[in-house]
């Protein structure tokens, strides 16, 4: 796993002591150090981003930051959104709604969910893979819509195949 303090990288690109997200240009600039250091770290399969030391995130800054990094990289790259508040996650879920996207978050007490798009049945399949540890289990849907809804939690980078052939959840 590739860890990346969203603090650090805000005082890297904007210089400011402070661990408050707010305006578009600030995501963009924020966006853009993450982006240079998932660059300088080639192909790692986890990247975690932390909020923790993140005081304040608005809805410009989550678009720029999180929504930009999931369409721009999602795809290739698994993003686990670390230590986030309901405050976080008030500005990031209608960012992964409106570009249909889904995030795995784990808060700052370890409780881990999705955030975003992702249809009821891929919920029930996610909420699986975390009752067990991780591991794909039945989920009490039919065959079909289980593997459907696994393939498109693979699509949406919440859940991962591995070479046993076991689908765990990403983090």
């Amino acid at each position: 796993m590739q860890h990346i303090d969203l603090k650090a990288i805000l005082q890297r690109t904007v210089n400011t002591a402070y661990g408050d997200l707010v305006t578009r240009p600030t995501g963009k600039a924020v966006r853009g150090g993450i982006e240079a250091v998932l660059q300088e770290t080639g192909e790692e399969r986890v990247a975690v981003i932390d909020f923790g030391t993140v005081r304040l995130l608005d809805y410009s800054c989550a678009d720029e930051i999180v929504g930009k990094l999931l369409l721009e990289h999602g795809r290739v790259r698994y993003f686990l959104l670390q230590g986030v508040t309901a405050s976080h996650c008030e500005a990031i879920e209608p960012v992964l709604q409106r570009h249909g996207l889904a995030a795995v978050a784990r808060d700052r007490e370890g409780r881990v969910r999705i955030l975003g798009h992702l249809p009821a049945a891929a919920q029930q399949v996610l909420a699986s893979l975390t009752r067990i540890g991780g591991e794909s289990d039945d989920a009490h849907l039919p065959e079909g819509t289980t593997h459907e809804m696994l393939e498109l939690l693979r699509q949406q980078r919440a859940a991962s195949s591995h070479a046993d052939g076991a689908v765990r959840r990403a983090e």
